[in-house]
């Protein structure tokens, strides 16, 4: 029996729109037939109202109905018989018509409605995926801002416009994976006089931050049930994208002088890569002893691993001059430096950087050809020259003369408002402090409450590998506490409903 009813091939919007009425009439009738084609409520050859009729009876104009039929048509859903009007393509599988003639309706079409099959390398990732609360503006006491307020913005614009005024054929037509030859030169020149890296401009590889190195690290280096070492406690994020390429993650524990070496060892077959922050661990902010950063070369060049040296904010020290490289005392070229501008700058400008040993630069510059080709030159030009003209270099002492009055701040309202709940650990730089819970506190429990107030605090036991139910016990409790994106009024507030939250919960 023909249908008599076709209102509901009519919706009143449709998905994508926010407001009824938001998409042409003629489309919403054409995104109506054809989601009642795929899904089973208008079935292979059902002949379809005249066009004059089903105008008639949506309340719509003739040509609508007309509009919609013709690209219908185009598109294969109908087809037109001459005299006899326009049909549901045979051609289309009759899908789903018991279920539709049994319960009156059609099976979701989501993608809810099928098992999702993803790949082992996702999966691997998915579970290091990071759990910490996400707020739309930075909260204190967030570890990883920096005092956007403190960046030179204009100049920056400036900048940005100054290299797409007469732009040369680096920044219009890129063909390098390794980057443009001024920010690299501009980037091994730092890092010579900072940080004592032995290195030049072709070792340099510019990346979009700290995680795309790492991948490409892992892409080039490691093999599925590979062992590769982690610091434990250390950040996720590492972990997570080093697990996608099957590899075996095993975490070794870090003390006062940082990783230990030692138990490099005690796995059933030799690291293939160590991933370390030897200037300052993440979070606890210790430092690898020099006694163990010798120990650890030793212990790659006996073993034939690689070290990945993760340098994420070492231009940030305020007990002294920033540390050399572990890179700088490497003989044997087994270290791979990774360095990032998010923190030192801004996290938006996503670009980070790999000093490569030189054996390593054909393969990298190869791969990096399929991961993105070429990373995206506009702030690669702008930074370059912000690097040039003594930009760079003037912001972080400027930035580390305030970063390190907030930090001594903070101490001080650890030291001075939070005795028998709170004792800091001992950091020399950095954007955030780690401080124990020294009043038997649940800091998961605390971080939850702190997200309840507005304040974006980190649980120390969340960095560490296992934190099984059986282990969670035993792991160290603490908060790590960032304090470079607020004054020492926001901290001082801020610190206060800390100190509040911490005396109800105890």
């Amino acid at each position: 029996m023909p249908r008599s009813d076709y209102s509901w091939i009519y919706p009143s919007q449709i998905d994508g729109d926010n407001e009824p009425g938001a998409t042409t009439a003629y489309r919403r009738l054409y995104h109506g037939i054809r989601s009642a084609i795929l899904d089973g409520r208008l079935h292979p050859g059902e002949r379809l109202p005249a066009s004059r009729d089903l105008a008639k009876s949506l309340g719509i104009s003739r040509n609508t109905v007309v509009t919609s039929f013709d690209l219908l048509t185009s598109e294969g859903y109908l087809e037109t018989r001459i005299g006899a009007g326009s049909f549901v393509a045979r051609s289309l599988p009759d899908r789903d018509m018991q279920t539709v003639s049994q319960t009156g309706t059609a099976p979701s079409r989501g993608s809810d409605a099928r098992a999702l099959h993803l790949s082992q390398s996702a999966s691997r990732m998915l579970a290091y995926q990071r759990r910490f609360p996400r707020f739309r503006v930075a909260r204190p006491f967030n570890p990883a801002t920096p005092d956007l307020d403190g960046f030179p913005f204009d100049m920056w614009a400036r900048l940005l416009r100054r290299a797409w005024r007469a732009p040369n054929i680096d920044l219009t037509i890129p063909d390098d994976p390794m980057g443009l030859p001024q920010l690299r030169a501009e980037i091994a020149k730092w890092l010579r006089q900072s940080r004592g890296v032995n290195c030049h401009a072709d070792q340099v590889m510019v990346v979009s931050g700290a995680q795309q190195a790492l991948d490409l690290i892992a892409r080039a280096l490691v093999d599925p049930g590979d062992i590769i070492a982690t610091e434990d406690p250390g950040y996720e994020g590492i972990r997570g994208v080093l697990a996608s390429s099957g590899a075996i993650v095993h975490p070794v524990t870090v003390d006062d002088e940082g990783l230990c070496v030692a138990r490099l060892s005690q796995t059933p077959s030799p690291s293939r890569v160590i991933v370390t922050t030897p200037s300052r661990n993440y979070p606890l902010g210790t430092t690898l002893s020099l006694s163990r950063r010798l120990a650890l070369l030793q212990w790659a060049q006996a073993h034939d691993a690689w070290i990945v040296e993760d340098d994420y904010d070492s231009d940030y020290r305020y007990d002294g001059p920033p540390l050399s490289s572990l890179q700088g005392l490497d003989t044997d070229h087994r270290v791979i430096y990774v360095g990032t501008f998010s923190r030192v700058l801004f996290p938006g400008i996503r670009l980070g950087y790999l000093v490569l040993p030189p054996a390593l630069i054909p393969a990298f510059r190869g791969m990096r050809g399929f991961a993105d080709g070429v990373p995206a030159p506009t702030a690669q030009a702008a930074l370059g020259t912000f690097f040039a003209e003594g930009h760079f270099g003037s912001h972080v002492r400027k930035m580390r003369m305030r970063y390190g009055e907030r930090r001594a701040h903070l101490k001080d309202l650890i030291a001075n408002s939070a005795s028998g709940l709170l004792a800091a650990m001992p950091s020399d730089g950095g954007l955030h402090l780690c401080a124990r819970l020294t009043g038997g506190h649940d800091d998961i429990f605390i971080q939850e409450k702190m997200v309840e107030a507005g304040l974006d605090c980190r649980a120390l036991s969340s960095y560490y590998h296992d934190k099984s139910p059986e282990n969670a016990e035993t792991l160290p409790k603490g908060l790590v506490l960032g304090f470079a994106g607020w004054d020492k009024n926001q901290l001082s507030d801020s610190f206060g409903e800390l100190i509040e939250i911490l005396k109800r919960n105890a």
